[in-house]
């Protein structure tokens, strides 16, 4: 029964008597009432709320009906019915009937319910009475609560701040290096004019080359900063409108987007090298921003970005990409001191007053901007954009150039021609501009990168050489030192004579030719000798500079015997008689001069073999070239002659006279390292038995061209780095030399090797070893040093020949060590030798040698050797060489023979009397 019904009852204007609570309107039950179930007392369907204690809502209702009761039946009249002990029940007597129900008896009585407002009336009066009855506790509780919640929002806050301010102290020495730290730089190899020859550097980064902030053209800052960061000169480091527009994105398309980063940012994402996205690398990056914005100023962190940005698949930093994209180059002074490519961005190459020097060029502002816009969109995405390794990418480009134009037009930009901080503004950015501007890009021809290939053979010694010594004996260490550090390496080649050489090679290869030895034969080597490769090294016999190398007939040649990239000046073949100069420079060490007289007899050499065994197999004794190669000359020549005439017998005399000990130390002396002391000290080392690179034995006769005094090959005149300063320099003036042979002794293997008329013999009237072909203003013809070698099976030939400056050697051969077909020194090598010689001494012989002579700054003005003090000439006679009559030689004062020694006259002997 609701509380609304009590309260309508218990308001009636009537007296309680006369209106009976048996009248009231029947109750709603909670279940609904069946046909075969009567409703039971209504002290059976109320819940037992009555005997909760301290319940005013039930207990007062039912004590006041009782009271009624009571006064009722003490009123009662006679004839009036009896009082109901029961005043709550309901209903008296029988249910009327209930229409039939399909649903069961319910199993449990219908419960009482109170009205919803009486609900929440009772509901508010409780809480009333717990929040006066626990008032202050309750006040005291929400305190408590209150105060652990901000003491907690305190610790949460300073834990965080000192956490952030612990990972930034961590970062800050991070931090400090970035701006120092190592950036990969490109080296350079150059000629000594300065003429690129090659460029190296690490595949992994790029080419690079860094450059000042005070060298950047203003248009190409405000483009860069207009594509990536509008408010770079204003921002902290992280550009926090930006961040949360990229957090919001982030957000609905749950994905972590690249978006958002600032120049400073980026840089700290390209120096890290961390470019897995994820919340931890950009909050790092975030917090290194902050502290790199704090520890440097903008322009030192504009000047880092465009350092390190890549602008292409190989072009780290936007001095590569000026380079590679448009031919710009720096210029640069003799320390290598340089205006960088990207000064010159608004210079029109086709409008020089002076080829190749950029500050005579034309200045025009709409390029300048052109190029710049263009390179400015590149660090976005460079495989996307660089058109260098995909013509594809172009459109893109083009594309992308006109968002930065639009930027720079949307930010109010001008082109500012000045560079660094300097502003000097052209003229603003209009629509007119971007439209002409994109017109010129849009007929840019990319020009690709410019690093040279030029002298590839020596270029890689070099790079062998200067790795070896920055590693201290560790190549591989060095290289990378070289690969990263930004050398600029000046070397000893002149690039026109190693062009000069370059053509001499393939011309006397690969076309045909007269050859007054083999009889004015003109064919070419290749197809009738099978001679498909060649070698030469050109050398200052003062200084030790190589001046030229060439290690092949063709770079590119793939065939194994031509194998363009072996280097064949620096690897090992056997000298032939090019190596029997050594060995009578020991002779003459020991006492002998030129006019010793050795017959050139058939004579058996002891190898160590058992004397048992025949004479023929247990010796050695070698014939000399001739027409069936088994040939002995059977006169009694003296040392000039037989050397001149490459006889063996005589030479294999000399080395037994000095001892195979001392003609291995005098190899040793002069610069030769590859013989085996242990299996090469044989017999047929005197006839170049043992394999020596070219390089070595050009320097050997060095040696002897500057009268003693060794100077081991040099290849680099200067090393410095990007900055100017200069790490290693050699003195041409003050070369180090090592005197390791007496001048005296170097003039006797000189006359030896400088007599044209002593050749005669083998040679005939084929001048090739001389200049007989230069006559000289005075007179006469300059001097030259030649000898000839050619080894076993014509594998190898040799020519190797100086004047008192320079020194020429050449092999021809084969690479894979196929023989020659009766190719000799004097017709592979000696043409080629006559070529390089006479022109680097100044001779140009276009006419004959039908080979381009380029212009030569080189100047090699000596043209006789020089005697020196204590030489004499003595005659000797033709017997022995004694005293006598019969030979000029040149000797030394205390090898004057005192005695003739010559055997008693045999008229029958094969040696006439004399």
């Amino acid at each position: 029964m609701s509380n609304n019904y009590w309260q309508k009852q218990n308001n009636q204007p009537s007296s309680p008597v006369s209106s009976p609570i048996s009248q009231g309107p029947p109750p709603m039950s909670p279940f609904p009432p069946t046909s075969n179930q009567s409703h039971q007392p209504a002290q059976q369907l109320l819940p037992p709320r009555q005997q909760w204690n301290g319940s005013t809502f039930i207990t007062r209702p039912a004590q006041m009906i009782q009271r009624l009761s009571a006064k009722r039946a003490a009123m009662r009249l006679s004839g009036q019915p009896p009082v109901d002990p029961n005043p709550l029940v309901r209903y008296r007597g029988q249910q009327p009937p209930m229409p039939p129900s399909t649903k069961p008896a319910p199993t449990r009585p219908t419960p009482w319910r109170r009205s919803r407002v009486q609900r929440i009336t009772h509901l508010r009066r409780k809480r009333l009475e717990r929040w006066q009855h626990n008032g202050p506790n309750q006040k005291r509780l929400g305190t408590i609560i209150s105060s652990v919640i901000a003491g907690l929002l305190l610790i949460a806050l300073f834990v965080g701040s000192f956490s952030s301010y612990t990972f930034y102290q961590s970062q800050l020495p991070h931090v400090q290096s970035l701006a120092n730290l190592q950036v990969p730089q490109s080296s350079r190899i150059y000629d000594r004019n300065g003429k690129l020859l090659y460029a190296l550097y690490d595949g992994k980064y790029g080419r690079s080359t860094p450059i000042s902030y005070n060298e950047i053209p203003g248009f190409m800052q405000d483009a860069q900063i207009a594509a990536e960061d509008k408010t770079f000169w204003t921002n902290d480091g992280v550009d926090i409108q930006a961040t949360l527009r990229s957090a919001i994105e982030n957000a609905i398309t749950h994905h972590i987007t690249t978006g958002a980063s600032t120049l400073t940012q980026q840089i700290v994402k390209n120096l890290t090298g961390n470019g897995q996205i994820t919340f931890q690398r950009k909050l790092n990056e975030a917090t290194l921003a902050v502290g790199l914005t704090q520890q440097y100023p903008k322009w030192k962190i504009l000047e880092m970005y465009l350092n390190i940005s890549p602008y292409g698949s190989q072009e780290q930093g936007i001095e590569a990409a000026a380079q590679d994209f448009f031919g710009l180059k720096p210029l640069c002074d003799a320390h290598f001191k340089c205006t960088p490519a990207i000064a010159f961005l608004d210079r029109d190459l086709t409008k020089c007053k002076n080829a190749g020097d950029e500050t005579t060029c034309v200045v025009d502002p709409i390029l300048g901007l052109a190029r710049a816009s263009l390179l400015a969109g590149i660090p976005q995405n460079p495989p996307t954009y660089d058109p260098l390794t995909n013509p594809n990418n172009a459109p893109l480009l083009l594309q992308r150039q006109d968002y930065v134009l639009n930027q720079m037009l949307t930010d109010g930009m001008s082109i500012n021609l000045g560079v660094g901080a300097r502003t000097l503004n052209a003229s603003p950015i209009t629509p007119q501009v971007i439209q002409q501007a994109e017109t010129l890009a849009k007929n840019f021809t990319f020009t690709g990168f410019q690093g040279g290939n030029t002298a590839p053979h020596f270029v890689r010694w070099v790079i062998q050489s200067v790795a070896t010594a920055l590693g201290n004996g560790n190549y591989g260490a060095g290289l990378t030192m070289l690969e990263d550090n930004g050398l600029n390496i000046r070397t000893t080649l002149d690039s026109n004579l190693e062009t000069y050489v370059e053509s001499a090679i393939n011309r006397h290869i690969n076309l045909p030719e007269i050859q007054p030895f083999m009889g004015y034969k003109a064919t070419t080597l290749s197809q009738s000798d099978n001679l498909h490769d060649s070698a030469s090294v050109v050398m200052d016999a003062k200084t030790g500079e190589v001046l030229a190398m060439d290690g092949s007939v063709n770079w590119t040649d793939p065939s194994k015997a031509g194998s363009g990239q072996v280097n064949m000046a620096m690897s090992p073949r056997q000298p032939g008689s090019s190596f029997k100069p050594i060995v009578i420079a020991a002779a003459y060490e020991m006492g002998w001069y030129p006019g010793i007289v050795l017959p050139d007899y058939k004579t058996y050499f002891p190898q160590g073999a058992s004397q048992s065994l025949p004479v023929q197999t247990s010796t050695y004794s070698p014939p000399d070239y001739g027409g069936n190669g088994h040939t002995y000359h059977n006169i009694p020549s003296n040392i000039a002659q037989a050397i001149a005439n490459s006889y063996n017998i005589p030479a294999l005399k000399a080395q037994g006279f000095a001892g195979r000990q001392n003609v291995y130390d005098m190899a040793v002396r002069l610069g030769i390292t590859t013989i085996d002391p242990k299996t090469g000290l044989v017999p047929s080392m005197a006839l170049g038995t043992n394999a020596v690179p070219l390089l070595q034995m050009v320097g050997a006769y060095q040696t002897f061209a500057n009268q003693g005094t060794r100077i081991p090959p040099q290849n680099v005149l200067d090393i410095w780095d990007n900055y100017g300063h200069n790490l290693y320099h050699y003195d041409p003036s003050h070369p180090a030399g090592v005197s390791v042979l007496s001048p005296q002794i170097a003039y006797l293997v000189t006359s030896t090797l400088d007599n044209e008329t002593l050749r005669f013999p083998e040679f005939q009237t084929d001048h090739v070893l001389s200049m007989w072909d230069w006559k000289l203003s005075g007179g006469g013809n300059p001097d030259v040093a030649t000898k000839t070698g050619t080894t076993d099976s014509f594998k190898d030939n040799w020519t190797i020949g100086y004047t008192p400056d320079v020194v020429v050697g050449v092999w021809s051969g084969n690479a894979d060590d196929t023989p020659m077909v009766n190719s000799i020194g004097v017709t592979g090598a000696a043409p080629i030798w006559h070529s390089i010689i006479e022109y680097v001494s100044g001779k140009c012989n276009t006419a004959s040698d039908q080979i381009a002579c380029p212009p030569l700054d080189l100047s090699f003005t000596d043209r006789h050797f020089s005697m020196p003090s204590n030489i004499i000439q003595q005659q000797v006679n033709t017997v022995n060489g004694l005293q006598g009559s019969g030979y000029t030689s040149y000797m030394l004062p205390n090898e004057k023979p005192q005695q003739a020694g010559r055997l008693a006259c045999n008229p029958n002997a094969v040696v006439p009397c004399k």
